[in-house]
């Protein structure tokens, strides 16, 4: 795994951490399984930081704006091409994760080439992914998701390994 890349987390993470606030796992229907939400992930002390993206830009773009006008630097959402397409990456749902609970990367061109973005947004996201780590270890959370369960989890696993 490496920061800048997309993945998606397996199923077992979803069950694991079913009450954490964690955005939904598109379940699987007569078409297959949908493999997502993809997340784009950044590295930290040991972690994945996963952000999910999602195409619902109209959407987080209606609650980026009235966010704003509440908090004039909200870092919990922000906007960029992944792949061509134009998409929300939500902080505010970053979630870490280790290596056992990520499923595959995100690659196109018959599975060959990972995704990436450009390096400016990327730089973008993980200067906000260190802000919210940063602001977490403090005790301010900005996150939506359950991190204390989840970090407490993850860290008796790594104890028992």
């Amino acid at each position: 795994m490496e920061s800048g890349k997309f993945y998606y987390i397996t199923d077992e993470y979803y069950r694991r951490f079913s009450r954490c606030n964690l955005m939904g796992n598109k379940e699987e229907d007569e078409y297959g399984k949908h493999g997502r939400p993809c997340f784009y992930c950044f590295q930290d002390e040991g972690y994945y930081w996963m952000i999910p993206i999602s195409s619902k830009v109209d959407k987080y773009n209606r609650i980026y704006k009235e966010k704003i006008k509440r908090y004039p630097n909200y870092d919990g959402i922000r906007f960029g091409y992944v792949n061509g397409q134009y998409r929300a990456f939500l902080i505010q749902n970053a979630c870490p994760v280790t290596p056992e609970y990520i499923e595959s990367e995100y690659r196109i061109e018959n599975n060959s080439v990972p995704v990436t973005i450009n390096p400016e947004l990327a730089s973008e996201l993980n200067g906000l992914m260190r802000k919210v780590i940063r602001l977490y270890r403090k005790g301010i959370k900005i996150v939506i998701t359950d991190l204390d369960y989840i970090l407490e989890k993850l860290s008796k696993d790594e104890e028992q390994d």
